[in-house]
């Protein structure tokens, strides 16, 4: 997702509040799940969900149940399915973190609850360096 680089930091906080959205959005998919009396989904990592990057100057921004569906999402997809599936497991502190590895490029990650963190999009097949 190419972001200006002179506007890395305050696009980085506003698409976090974005990915927060979709955080809420896959909750809500879960936990509607759940008052079915549906399992849950499979583990993302366990899911057959993959990597994909848009293709330049498309963006589009899929909850869990989308993503699930397509079989595959890019990062801001991948990590807010990872935190909404973190959240509902009862980790609250899982939150999304965007970073630019480079100039014109913001790219999403997840920051568990005890500091760790977790690329899903490299775990589900990206390569390089982000």
């Amino acid at each position: 997702m190419p972001v200006a680089s002179t506007r890395v930091s305050a696009d980085c906080e506003q698409l976090e509040g974005l990915i927060e959205g979709i955080i809420g959005l896959s909750l809500a998919q879960l936990r509607q799940r759940a008052r079915r009396g549906e399992a849950p989904p499979l583990p993302l990592y366990a899911s057959g969900v993959r990597y994909r990057r848009e293709r330049r100057g498309e963006e589009a921004w899929q909850s869990i149940a989308e993503t699930y569906r397509r079989k595959c999402g890019d990062c801001e997809d991948l990590v807010a399915a990872r935190v909404a599936e973190l959240r509902f497991a009862g980790e609250a502190g899982a939150k999304p973190r965007l970073y630019s590895p480079r100039a014109g490029l913001v790219h999403c990650i997840v920051m568990r609850a005890d500091g760790t963190t977790e690329d899903p999009s490299k775990v589900l097949g990206m390569k390089g360096k982000g």
